[in-house]
């Protein structure tokens, strides 16, 4: 699993840049699908992400408000400021946390840590590949979203 999550971070991160080159009015403008803009589904990939690996860390969920997260940058440092504890969690997984119960605050379920990495993974690869739909239809060339060559 941590191959694959190096591989999301690496292409996040390079959407990141992507979004560096970019007018505003195309990250924010308004989309069919996702969370209905770039920006949205990048801040939403982060915040889910950052939940998800809090409820395994039993800590409190910090729910984040978009509206504080209006420029791609304040998007990365969200992305970065969680990250250690983030790798704490990807880094240290072995199969012994497979089955290991998980209580997230907003749900009356309980997961377990391996469906919540797995679900991780997919969730990101899931709103990513929405953004490379957009950035299409923009007329922009999307990120590529390889794994053969990411050396992770």
């Amino acid at each position: 699993m941590k191959g694959l999550f190096q591989y999301n971070w690496d292409v996040r991160h390079a959407w990141f840049k992507w979004c560096l080159n970019q007018p505003q009015e195309e990250l924010v403008k308004k989309r069919s699908g996702g969370m209905g803009s770039i920006m949205k589904n990048l801040f939403h990939i982060v915040d889910v992400e950052t939940s998800w690996i809090y409820a395994i860390l039993e800590k409190p969920d910090i729910q984040p408000d978009y509206s504080h997260y209006q420029t791609i940058q304040q998007i990365v440092q969200f992305s970065d400021v969680h990250r250690s504890e983030i790798e704490s969690v990807v880094f240290n997984y072995s199969s012994a946390f497979e089955h290991l119960p998980v209580k997230a605050a907003w749900s009356v379920e309980t997961y377990t840590q391996g469906d919540i990495l797995r679900h991780l993974i997919a969730h990101e690869i899931h709103h990513i590949g929405q953004i490379s739909v957009w950035a299409r239809e923009s007329g922009s060339a999307p990120v590529s979203a390889s794994y053969v060559g990411r050396k992770v």
